[in-house]
Parts: C-alpha cells; structure tokens; sequence
C-alpha cells in the first residue's frame, strides 16, 4: 500500500511545481491502519529522536522538483507501547529515512513523536514521506489514541 501511495504522490509531482501536495491529515488511526496491513513489523513509541554527533540533514538537493532523500542515524529515547501504555523504557539507535517525490520531502522529526517504527532485521527505522503518517506530535490526545488502538478500542481512521 505504501508504494501506491507513493506513487500517487510522485505522479502527482511529476505534474509540476504549481500544484500543491495534497495529504490526508495525519492521524493515530489511519497510521496504525497502514502499520497492520504491511508486511512489515513496526514497534510504536513515544519519545525523542535525536541526531547522532557529527549527523547533518543534508541538502535534497538544488532542482526544487527533483529532491533526492536520505538517511541519517539518530538516537530515540522514551517509551515503547506495552499492553499498559507507553510503560517500557526505551533508549535505541534509529535510521531515519527521508523520501522526497518531486518537490516535496518528509524530515526528521526532532520534537517528542508517537512514531511507528519499523524493525528491518536488527536495525530500527522511521520512514518520514512528504505526507507524515509514522511520526506524529506527541500531544495527550495523540497518545490516548494510540492507546485505544493498542487496546482493541476504537481505532477507526477519521475521514479526510
């Protein structure tokens, strides 16, 4: 499902500079939605991600319609997603992957996030697209959602 939406996203730039991207708003629920239906397996915390020293964001480069994304290593710290909540202490090495279609690319996130976050192997990623879906702010509400999720409680994505 991420590919086609990927693809969407690029054919949709492809159109050129003067359309905008149009996103769903990010919510708990439509992430989680997405994070059951992969192949991948995906851990959900909240905390913070911090670049590792010497770490740079680098540039996407100079054609504004043809950016190019990247990876950097970070560090997260917080609290893995138990059946009690965001109860587990939780300190990791992180690769965050930026993607870009066209002119518009995700970042890295440097506020506290709720992130869905994918284990490849032993190495731990957050995948950030233009349209945000697997780190969203970490706002009381944000949390209480996920932790219905994670409960078997409501969990059904808003529209729009």
């Amino acid at each position: 499902m991420r590919r086609l939406i990927l693809a969407a996203l690029i054919s949709t730039a492809m159109a050129g500079q003067a359309n905008a991207l149009s996103c769903l708003r990010p919510s708990v629920q439509r992430s989680f939605a997405t994070a059951s239906e992969s192949d991948a397996q995906y851990v959900l915390a909240v905390g913070r991600i911090r670049l590792l020293p010497g770490e740079k964001v680098p540039s996407t480069g100079s054609d504004p319609n043809a950016r190019q994304g990247y990876s950097v290593k970070a560090r997260f710290d917080g609290k893995l997603a138990a059946a009690d909540g965001f109860t587990e202490d939780a300190a990791f090495p992180l690769t965050v992957q930026v993607e870009c279609a066209g002119a518009w690319c995700g970042g890295v996130p440097l506020d506290r996030v709720l992130a869905f976050i994918e284990r490849r192997g032993e190495e731990n990623v957050l995948v950030e697209s233009p349209c945000p879906a697997f780190a969203l702010s970490a706002r009381p509400e944000t949390i209480a959602a996920a932790e219905a999720c994670l409960s078997g409680g409501d969990c059904t994505p808003p529209e729009g």
